[in-house]
């Protein structure tokens, strides 16, 4: 009977807990801070494992502008581990509002090292409002977008970006066509959408394959023509492809692409063909990208 009535007992202490805990959390949804920070200050004398429960404490101090003992309980939260990155990054927060710029940097570099990655969270959360032209928040939120799209960061898949830009497309001096080359996904592919003053349009997706460990394009233009190209040499500043296709009267060639980067900053893109299995080639498109000008 004992053994019961003990059970019974750390039940009820457990329900009353957890009980606790459930209006805490509820005032903290309802944005009730200061029935929160009564509640969660409860709670935790009890429960001083919690990492949430501490966090979400720290939180509701911040709102209060109580940032002393907001930081002091987020220290607790990153103590028992609650997200680490995501907790520096609110104590960042407590130090741009107490305009304490360099624990205020300096934690913000910690969040990022820990892996926070919600770089919406930081263009637009008002504690930054006095910061953001400054030239170290511009890094700072570079590392942030890194850490959520690990493409920007890796060397092998920024080896195309110098095709990256808004371009006047020129052939035997004369401009033929557009092409706004972006981009996508992260940083893990690299989009082309091509434009004439005619009918013929065209768009490219363009990205390395780690099972391969090659480049490849797909290229899908309004004619109908469809080319999945892969990969057969670059060096620094230089990629070329390689793609089979079928021409109008049905013939198997071979489409060879090479893009070299100029040392004034443009872009040659030349298109060749084999009808020979790639032993010769014959030069077709030969076309020379030119930065857009503003006007």
């Amino acid at each position: 009977m004992k053994t019961l009535g003990l059970l019974f007992l750390l039940a009820c202490i457990t329900v009353g807990a957890q009980d606790l805990k459930s209006i805490a959390d509820a005032n903290y949804q309802k944005q009730n801070w200061e029935d929160a920070v009564k509640d969660y200050k409860k709670y935790v004398k009890k429960n001083p494992s919690d990492s949430s429960a501490w966090y979400r404490l720290a939180f509701c101090q911040m709102k209060l502008s109580d940032y002393e003992k907001s930081l002091k309980n987020f220290d607790k939260a990153l103590e028992t581990n609650f997200y680490p990155g995501y907790t520096l990054y609110n104590m960042s927060k407590v130090y741009a509002l107490l305009t304490n710029e360099k624990d205020m940097y300096k934690t913000l570099e910690k969040a990022i090292e820990r892996g926070f990655n919600n770089f919406g969270q930081l263009q637009s959360e008002d504690e930054w409002n006095d910061y953001r032209e400054q030239d170290q928040f511009a890094v700072a939120l570079q590392g942030v977008k890194e850490n959520a799209f690990p493409c920007l960061k890796d060397p092998v898949r920024r080896h195309f970006d110098f095709w990256i830009g808004e371009w006047d497309v020129i052939v035997s001096g004369r401009k033929v066509g557009e092409n706004n080359i972006t981009l996508a996904e992260g940083g893990c592919a690299i989009h082309e959408s091509y434009t004439t003053s005619g009918t013929f349009s065209g768009q490219s997706i363009n990205y390395y394959n780690p099972m391969d460990k090659k480049w490849h394009q797909t290229w899908v233009a309004s004619g109908g023509n469809v080319l999945d190209y892969t990969e057969v040499d670059k060096s620094e500043g230089m990629i070329q492809f390689v793609a089979d296709f079928l021409n109008p009267a049905g013939q198997m060639l071979k489409s060879r692409l090479t893009f070299t980067a100029n040392e004034d900053g443009s872009v040659r893109q030349l298109f060749e063909n084999s009808s020979d299995g790639g032993k010769t080639w014959t030069a077709g498109f030969d076309g020379l990208y030119v930065k857009r000008s503003e006007d």
